[in-house]
């Protein structure tokens, strides 16, 4: 069985409660669920890895700089998770990216040295 994990990395400059946290990873959760799987399968488009995720489902939270979320925003092809303000943040407030489902082989360098977020 391939070791299929989704990255999330969360925003470690701001000051969130574990909730909310627990809030906006749901949301990078379901918005690639739903950006990149449901989605393109009404166009035909597969998503090889999902089939083995499913049978484990690991996710990696990750704490990363701001200022890196904004460069992989800025780079496109990332699910961006941004607050709405209702509660505790400011509105567009960066949370969280889900950077994928790839193996931890697979994950680039400067994401193994982040911390996890506990």
């Amino acid at each position: 069985m391939t070791d299929y994990r989704m990255y999330i990395l969360v925003n470690e400059d701001i000051k969130i409660s574990k909730g909310k946290l627990a809030g906006q990873v749901g949301h990078a959760v379901m918005s690639f669920v739903y950006n990149r799987v449901v989605k393109p399968l009404y166009s035909g488009i597969e998503v090889e890895s999902l089939d083995e995720y499913m049978k484990e489902q690991k996710k990696i939270i990750l704490k990363c700089p701001q200022e890196k979320l904004e460069e992989l925003e800025r780079q496109g092809g990332y699910t961006v998770i941004r607050d709405k303000g209702y509660t505790q943040l400011e509105p567009n407030t960066l949370t969280c990216i889900n950077y994928g489902i790839m193996t931890p082989e697979a994950a680039p360098e400067w994401i193994k040295e982040l911390k996890l977020y506990n």
